[in-house]
């Protein structure tokens, strides 16, 4: 007789409680992998946000794609002269940098935990900056934040100008002091000419380096007036063109009667009393004037003053001028014959109880 066994109730039981507690461990398990798998993904995404390279690129892109110069010169300390500003150096660093092909690599920053790069220009360094880690970064793209930057630039320019000693000179708008003059009291012709009391005209030289840029440069005469400048590239120098007086037609006057009359006197048209109407009597040159051996000049029947110009009117002081007489004087020997005189002259005229007459006078030929 064949024996049937039930199967226990009890075992169904444990059954579906062993396949409970597996699937809530399955399934708790599977909550900390994706648990763990979110933490590791968002440590990662922290961590790849945190890396300098970041924050290096948003510097280069920031200041050098492209070069902002304005805020370059605000991150540093420029040390330029007192001639020149922002304006200068943003203007130096065009002139080198703009156009070229601008490109930053990391490089070693020594024992220092910071970070350093490089800025060239062409392959050419021109740039640098650095990158220092943040204690307690607010967000992972604050870990790094920019701590430094600097520009390479070159104060190689400068400037020399010769101005007259009355003259104002002036770098980039900005007066030159004392301090800027480098030759002083270079004196002219005029001043073995002068009386004793009275200033001939001298001139000074000034100069000017560590400059950015060669810089705009003008002068302003002793009338106030601005003044010609003639680069000397001999000698690497601005040099200031005199700025002479304009003559009343008094002083025009006088000068010419002077100096024909001294030209009549040599050819015997005109005799020391005319003579004495125009020069200083007590002085070597009309001294001078009066011992010089005239008789032998030729006869002749007529004479004119051609190509007349006179220039150079300089005024040393109240009592004191010099300007200067030039002609063709044309002597007539007969109607058919006819010499020419140049003559050319710089004469000196001082006040002598309210008249001016000449002191001295010199040929320029």
């Amino acid at each position: 007789m064949e024996t049937k066994f039930k199967k226990a109730k009890s075992t169904k039981v444990g059954t579906i409680i062993f396949y409970s507690v597996y699937a809530v461990f399955v399934f708790a398990a599977i909550v900390g992998i994706l648990y763990l798998l979110k933490e590791l993904t968002l440590h990662l995404d922290n961590y790849e946000r945190s890396l300098e390279k970041y924050e290096a690129k948003e510097v280069f892109e920031s200041y050098f794609a492209p070069c902002n110069y304005d805020k370059m010169y605000d991150m540093q300390d420029i040390e330029l002269s007192k001639f020149e500003n922002k304006s200068h150096f943003i203007s130096y660093m065009q002139k080198q940098y703009d156009g070229k092909d601008i490109i930053y690599k990391e490089v070693s920053a020594g024992l220092s935990n910071d970070k350093k790069y490089t800025v060239a220009a062409d392959k050419v360094k021109f740039a640098e900056f650095t990158l220092k880690k943040s204690n307690s970064p607010k967000v992972p793209e604050d870990t790094w934040y920019l701590d430094s930057l600097s520009t390479l630039y070159q104060k190689n320019e400068s400037v020399a100008v010769r101005i007259y000693s009355d003259s104002k000179v002036f770098v980039n708008d900005i007066e030159l002091s004392e301090n800027y003059i480098t030759t002083d009291g270079i004196t002219t012709e005029s001043c073995k000419h002068v009386p004793e009391g009275v200033n001939g005209i001298t001139l000074r030289e000034y100069a000017v380096d560590g400059l950015l840029l060669k810089p705009n440069v003008n002068v302003i005469n002793r009338h106030g007036n601005e003044s010609t400048l003639v680069f000397d590239e001999e000698n690497n120098i601005y040099v200031e063109e005199i700025t002479y007086d304009t003559p009343t037609e008094e002083i025009t006057k006088l000068a010419t009667d002077a100096a024909q009359t001294y030209a009549k006197y040599i050819t015997l048209d005109a005799t020391l009393y005319n003579l004495s109407k125009y020069f200083d009597t007590t002085s070597n040159t009309y001294y001078n004037i009066r011992v010089s051996e005239i008789k032998w000049y030729t006869a002749h029947i007529g004479y004119e003053f051609e190509d007349v110009e006179l220039k150079e009117y300089y005024i040393y002081d109240e009592n004191t001028f010099s300007i200067r007489y030039s002609c063709n004087h044309q002597v007539y020997r007969t109607k058919k014959e006819k010499h020419t005189f140049p003559l050319d002259l710089t004469l000196y005229f001082k006040n002598i109880n309210g008249s001016y007459y000449i002191y001295d006078m010199v040929s320029n030929y």
